[in-house]
């Protein structure tokens, strides 16, 4: 990557005044993010080692300016590990979710991080930073043909199974019972609580059609019945959070609550029910990555208050943690 040329077309380093290269304006990046240093002891360790000579108000402005730069250099960091793709996979499965982080002192979610994470890769393969108000959507993270995508309940909506259809790729998503609106192969009403077994067999499927007309995607409804002690804890879980808000519990998600239900455009011949399901309960790997940012990355822990500042924090984190990542990826036999 030529960091200078990136430098200067995200008007990160259009002086070199205290700064003299666009390496030494990332090495300050680190320093003041994942080397969780203050502004004041990155600027005073920076005069120190001879990588810069500017005081933390300095700092602060070329910080604040490296947020595009930066996420330049993360976009290239991910992609030259997209060209290191094991080969050999039946599916090439990806776990699409979402993450949030909340600035120092707020009540509520400031900031989101959506990522796509690829088993196969033992790794994240695209990282993106965003505002909290931005949903969780597919249009954030790369999709390509072949993709098998697994995703949650948050991304059950008609746009995103459209997206990855027009761009070649499958989708494997988890759903509500009123997450999306189902129909069946003549166009009418699909009532997926009807269609709930009452006894038999652990998994069913149903054909059905995500929206209607031309633009109706074809899907598989595969409804997957849970234990009987996860049932109960679900249920459990339902009306106490409805006791916490002074409402009650609809009858209608609790006799969901017994059901794993999944929406698939994968071919019975690519996968069958069972193996659908299987596929699906691989989602835990990337909530394992995400616990592994925010506690031992520290991508929990932002300081900055200011957004364009906080901005070039969160992305200098990721920045370190995909290069570790890497670094443990060429050690190992294989990815962990």
């Amino acid at each position: 990557m030529d960091l200078e040329a990136s430098a200067r077309t995200h008007r990160a380093l259009l002086r070199k005044r205290g700064v003299r290269s666009a390496a030494d304006l990332l090495h300050l990046a680190l320093l003041h993010g994942p080397g969780g240093l203050s502004l004041r002891a990155a600027a005073s360790h920076a005069t120190e080692a001879g990588i810069a000579d500017l005081c933390d108000v300095s700092l602060l402005d070329r910080l604040r300016n490296a947020g595009d730069f930066l996420a330049d250099v993360l976009s290239h960091l991910l992609a030259d590990r997209a060209g290191q793709a094991p080969t050999g996979a039946a599916l090439r499965l990806s776990l699409v979710d979402g993450s949030t982080i909340s600035a120092p002192g707020s009540a509520g979610s400031d900031w989101r991080l959506h990522a796509r994470y690829e088993p196969a890769r033992g790794g994240f393969t695209d990282l993106v930073i965003t505002k909290a108000q931005t949903a969780e959507a597919l249009c954030h993270v790369a999709v390509h043909p072949g993709d098998v995508l697994v995703k949650d309940r948050g991304y059950a909506r008609v746009r995103n199974f459209a997206h990855a259809r027009a761009e070649g790729a499958d989708f494997l998503t988890r759903i509500g019972w009123r997450s999306a609106k189902l129909f069946d192969s003549s166009g009418n009403d699909f009532d997926l609580l009807a269609s709930l077994p009452h006894s038999g067999a652990p998994v069913v499927e149903h054909q059905v059609r995500i929206g209607r007309g031309n633009a109706a995607v074809p899907a598989r409804l595969i409804i997957v019945r849970k234990p009987p002690e996860a049932t109960e804890r679900q249920c459990k879980r339902l009306k106490r959070r409805a006791s916490r808000q002074g409402s009650k519990t609809d009858p209608r998600t609790l006799q969901a609550a017994g059901f794993m239900m999944l929406l698939t455009s994968l071919t019975p011949d690519r996968a069958s029910a069972e193996e659908v399901a299987r596929l699906y309960r691989m989602r835990w790997q990337i909530e394992l990555a995400f616990k592994r940012l925010k506690s031992l990355g520290g991508l929990a822990d932002l300081q900055a208050k200011d957004p364009r500042l906080a901005r070039s924090w969160l992305l200098a984190h990721l920045i370190a943690a995909v290069l570790i990542e890497t670094s443990l990826g060429e050690d190992l036999d294989s990815p962990p």
